[in-house]
This record gives structure tokens, sequence and C-alpha cells, in this order.
């Protein structure tokens, strides 16, 4: 029932991805496509591999489990971009989060929350998936410390501060 619509999801937030990192800038050498390529592909082919698991779960706590692990990978990314420390990726990256987060994640624990006994073994795992993707967040935030002269700039700050509502959202 909502597998098309997280199907959908993982495949418009790859396309926005792709497309963002294909803007109009100037022509990229062959070298930078292959540093990039190299830089996306396991993040490309994480998000695909979860995309297409969410899609076939039978189970509201696995349609949870699945957009964690896609909102996981994304995670995964902004660290290596931080310690990298490539604001211009960590914004992209965190702005794809937020998204991912917003319109996949915390609907999919709340419909599970909706149908599964909170003293089930689904609710136990449901609650570890909600403070999981709690941590994610915290993560996230963490990954770009306010004091280094690279975050601080206010793309960074205006990325993680959007995270805010996702916080708010899995309390």
């Amino acid at each position: 029932m909502t597998r098309l619509p997280h199907t959908l999801l993982a495949f418009v937030l790859l396309s926005a991805w792709a497309g963002a990192q294909n803007g109009a800038p100037p022509a990229l050498t062959a070298e930078d496509k292959v540093r990039l390529f190299r830089e996306n592909s396991a993040l490309i082919e994480s998000l695909v591999n979860d995309g297409v698991a969410l899609s076939a779960a039978e189970t509201p706590v696995k349609r949870a489990e699945y957009s964690r692990s896609a909102a996981r990978a994304l995670v995964n990314a902004i660290s290596q971009a931080a310690t990298a420390e490539d604001a211009d990726r960590v914004v992209e990256l965190a702005g794809l989060f937020r998204t991912l987060a917003r319109d996949a994640v915390v609907p999919a624990l709340d419909d599970a929350k909706r149908v599964v006994s909170p003293e089930s073994p689904d609710g136990k795992k449901l609650r570890e998936l909600r403070e999981q993707a709690a941590r994610d967040v915290s993560d996230v935030k963490a990954s770009a410390p306010p004091t280094s002269k690279w975050s601080a700039g206010p793309r960074v700050r205006e990325a993680l501060k959007a995270l805010d509502e996702i916080s708010d959202a899995l309390k």
C-alpha cells in the first residue's frame, strides 16, 4: 500500500541528488568525474538497495527499518564530507537527509506506531528505530562543529538548523 510512495520518494531523492551533482557549473575534468563517481557510488548503491528493500517490505516495522537504513547511509556520507571539510557536500547531503527523514523515516515510524502494540517485540524494535533515527540527526549536527572554520558559514549552519524539525518529530 505505502510501498509505491516510499519507492518513488527514494528515486526522487536519488534523482534530485544526481541532478544537483550535474548543475550548471563549469565542465568537470575526467579526474573530477572519477573522484565524484568514487565518492557517490557507494552512497547511490546503498540508497538504491534500501529503496528496493523498502518497496518489498511487508510490515510497517520493516518499512521503518529500511527508511532509517537509507537515512543512515546519508549520515555516513555527511560524516565523510565533514571529515574532508567539504562544506558544499555537507549542505547538499544534509538537505537530502532532511527530506528523507521528513518524508520517509518519520512517517514510516508514525505509521508503524499506529498498528504495532507497544508491548510486542515489534514495539520494542520500533522504539529502538526511533531512538536510532534521533541519534542519526544528532550525528549529522555533531559532524560539523560550530567552532570549525569550514562549518561556521551560514549555509552549513542553516542546513543543520533545518534538522530541528526532524528532532522534534522524533520525540
